[in-house]
């Protein structure tokens, strides 16, 4: 299965589990996850790839997506912006590295994914929504010392290691 999901940004399945998006620019802003192309396969993602060349993903993306035990962004990643609800209820994801390239972090971007542990956050993000890791309740940000991301977690309650 494989269609577009942004101007210049398209998705491609295969059976091993994997959703890669590949192409440029910007995803697409869903105003629901049921609008999602892939909607009707979400439950059997367990990888998500996110190309180097995508500059932003979009809203409701890959919500709901419960199968997802692994989120790689290609090196090398323009990766700007993560928008609300991008990333919420992946319940068996742990770990994610978000590219050094990353500024914003939307609404629920990480909501209730109870199983992440750890996130590393890029020194350069400088826009966090406040209810971006709710209900992640085992979540620690790895964070630059003195970043934003620091002080975000700071004044939200939100355990973190300081690099």
């Amino acid at each position: 299965a494989s269609g577009a999901c942004g101007e210049n940004a398209t998705w491609a399945f295969y059976e091993n589990g994997e959703l890669r998006i590949s192409g440029s620019g910007a995803m697409t802003n869903y105003t629901a996850y049921t609008e999602q192309p892939w909607a009707n396969i979400r439950h059997l993602i367990k990888k998500i790839v996110i190309g180097k060349d995508i500059t932003a993903v979009g809203n409701y993306a890959f919500a709901y997506s419960q199968n997802v035990e692994s989120l790689v962004f290609e090196e090398g990643s323009k990766l700007e912006r993560i928008g609300i609800l991008s990333f919420i209820n992946l319940p068996k994801l742990k770990d994610v590295v978000l590219p050094e390239t990353v500024t914003y972090l939307g609404a629920y971007a990480f909501g209730d994914c109870f199983a992440l542990e750890t996130l590393y956050v890029p020194q350069g993000v400088n826009y966090i929504y406040h209810s971006a890791f709710n209900g992640s309740s085992k979540l620690v940000l790895s964070v630059a010392a003195g970043s934003y991301a620091e002080k975000f977690a700071n004044e939200h309650g939100i355990a973190c290691t300081a690099r």
